[in-house]
């Protein structure tokens, strides 16, 4: 049986909007032991096990990337402090919510699952989607390449994020090799199917923060992302 766990990319300042996806997550009767918060922005590195999901700080602010390269750099740390590793992580961002049907319709996703990882959707994904975690121990060296310095400067973050937009989904293309594209039939949201089901107006979605965010839904997956940044700007929004 394939072992899945969730690491929320996510960062210090974001704790307030973080109830919104852990809550739907436990309404899916996904555990504690199965999810990792990677908070990025941290003032030291650390790992505790909280009520209702792990957590690891870390220094950095690698921006989409920061979960992902916060569980390649501390995969052993995080066996010492009890934390069972998976065969996939279903990565997604803090901004992010899942419906009733989440789990059941994720489990129906990967049957017969032969894949080294499988996106969101067969368009842009936001880096959202399952990954083999041998693969991305495997491609470790290209993607710490995308590691911010610890504590970094304001103009840094920006230019990560601008960054960023050229490397979205790229661990999804690498399974394929230079060149290739992905084939997207293997997306949670095929090729044959609407990219998102549909798309709000600008919106508060967090009563603590006064950004407007789209929400795009997916209803493959019964899935949520609340969008601050939907179209390209000189200055991104990376406040919560």
């Amino acid at each position: 049986m394939v072992k899945i766990k969730y690491v929320i990319n996510s960062n210090q300042k974001n704790r307030h909007i973080l109830n919104k996806l852990i809550d739907s997550l436990r309404e899916n009767h996904i555990v504690c032991e199965d999810i990792l918060v990677v908070f990025g922005g941290s003032s030291h590195i650390y790992i505790e096990k909280r009520e209702h999901f792990y957590e690891l700080g870390v220094q950095h602010n690698s921006i989409d990337f920061t979960a992902l390269i916060g569980v390649i750099e501390h995969v052993y740390s995080l066996v010492d402090h009890g934390f069972q590793l998976p065969d996939y992580w279903f990565y997604l961002h803090d901004t992010c919510e899942v419906g009733a049907t989440f789990a059941y319709r994720l489990s129906e996703g990967i049957k017969d699952l032969n894949d080294h990882c499988k996106p969101l959707t067969h368009s842009k994904s936001m880096n959202i989607g399952l990954y083999k975690y041998i693969f991305l121990l495997n491609h470790k060296d290209r993607i710490l390449k995308l590691r911010s310095s610890n504590h970094p400067s304001d103009e840094e973050v920006q230019h990560l994020k601008r960054f960023g937009v050229k490397y979205e989904d790229f661990i999804f293309f690498m399974e394929m090799g230079e060149g290739s594209w992905y084939p997207f039939q293997h997306a949670f949201v095929p090729a044959t199917s609407k990219d998102r089901t549909w798309v709000s107006a600008p919106e508060k979605i967090y009563p603590e923060s006064k950004i407007l965010r789209i929400t795009e839904y997916f209803e493959a997956l019964d899935f949520y992302k609340y969008k601050a940044n939907w179209e390209l700007k000189a200055i991104y929004t990376l406040d919560p």
